[in-house]
């Protein structure tokens, strides 16, 4: 049974269809790095909706480490999240309002050797300036010791169309050779 009909992966062919993911911008860092800005949004208004695809570590040895992403510079207490958690054998689940970000993602330390993390973000309606701007993630690894995968939605409680977003780890830098690619969904 084909999904296309589904809409699953009709995007996933060439040709410029409806719904197709084009890459916008690629940021492969080539040192340990605090944060990535992505600017200029508002040149990219012709897009519905825009994905940001990490593969990611924390330069922190030990500690596993939120990707916080933040809007046009607002770092008040305007956003919220809500996180779901599986490792193979159990579940969890949490949430937060009124903080400083969003946690889109986990990243894993450099002590867990066999593993880099992947992230899946996908920003809702960005250049919308009519609701609040939504976020929606699929991140995990693969690792033997300790997989994980979660799923996690975000709020941004300001009806400014993003014009920029940020994103920065609760414990450490960005390693070098992690790589966050822009995607804008039409």
């Amino acid at each position: 049974m084909s999904l296309i009909p589904f809409g699953f992966w009709a995007a996933s062919g060439g040709g410029g269809a409806a719904n197709a993911y084009d890459l916008l911008e690629t940021t492969t860092l080539t040192s340990n790095t605090a944060s990535v800005t992505f600017s200029g949004l508002g040149d990219y208004s012709d897009y519905a909706h825009l994905q940001i695809r990490i593969v990611s570590r924390t330069s922190d040895a030990t500690t596993n480490a939120n990707i916080n992403l933040n809007f046009n510079g607002d770092t008040g207490t305007n956003y919220a999240t809500h996180d779901l958690e599986g490792n193979g054998t159990s579940v969890g689940s949490g949430s937060a309002a009124s903080i400083a970000n969003i946690r889109v993602a986990q990243n894993i330390g450099t002590s867990l050797a066999d593993a880099w993390p992947a992230a899946v973000i996908d920003i809702l309606d960005f250049s919308s300036g009519l609701k609040n701007t939504t976020t929606r993630t699929l991140n995990g690894w693969a690792s033997s010791s300790t997989p994980r995968i979660f799923l996690r939605s975000g709020l941004w409680n300001d009806t400014s169309a993003v014009t920029s977003m940020s994103f920065a780890l609760s414990s450490g830098d960005f390693i070098a050779a992690s790589r966050l690619s822009l995607y804008g969904v039409k």
